[in-house]
């Protein structure tokens, strides 16, 4: 893990280009953050093993079966037009920019996408965290914040951080981490994937 993506602190801002690419069952991963969620409501870097929540971004390239691990899991779309889940032996198509949470603990299966396919991807340990995905569209007349527990994945357009008297441009799918005291906010045109971890 590198050292931006280990530092959690208010504000700062995880750049997908610090991580690295893996492999999984549908295609390729970025790992943006994993850790845990503290009793005070704040994220907590941890290695990935010893998580109970986690945020990348996911390419699907091909049909195939994956196990969810941890089993609480939050798919949403952000490039491609669809592609077809089969949990637990229901059929749920994933549109763009409509989240889609299931938990199990069995093998999902994914149609042949027509073309690569992103997504964000959410997963946590449904017993001690709950995870929530939330589509916003970004304004510049009305600033986005972000809060304790909260990170911000800018999905679609371009946008500043607004710190303080300070601001930052945002690369294109970077993650801001949220904070009741920092008050970081985000302001822009195009839509981000605010995401919510709350005590279970």
């Amino acid at each position: 893990m590198s050292e931006v993506q280990a530092s959690f602190a208010p504000g700062s801002i995880l750049e997908l280009a610090q991580s690295t690419k893996k492999q999984w069952e549908l295609g390729q991963v970025r790992l943006i953050a994993s850790g845990i969620l503290a009793q005070d409501g704040t994220l907590r870097s941890s290695e990935l093993r010893e998580s109970t929540w986690q945020l990348s971004i996911r390419s699907i390239e091909k049909s195939a079966a994956f196990t969810p691990s941890p089993s609480a899991q939050v798919f949403t779309l952000i490039a491609g037009d669809f592609v077809q889940l089969d949990v637990d032996g229901q059929e749920h198509g994933l549109e763009p920019l409509r989240p889609l949470k299931f938990e199990t603990e069995n093998p999902v299966q994914a149609s042949q996408p027509a073309e690569e396919l992103l997504i964000v991807h959410v997963a946590a340990v449904p017993e001690q965290v709950r995870p929530t995905v939330r589509i916003v569209e970004l304004s510049k007349k009305r600033e986005q914040y972000l809060f304790d527990g909260q990170l911000g994945l800018l999905v679609q357009g371009s946008a500043k951080l607004l710190l303080g008297d300070s601001e930052q441009s945002l690369n294109l799918r970077d993650t801001v981490v949220g904070s009741d005291a920092g008050e970081p906010r985000i302001s822009g045109r195009g839509f981000m994937a605010v995401v919510s971890f709350d005590q279970s």
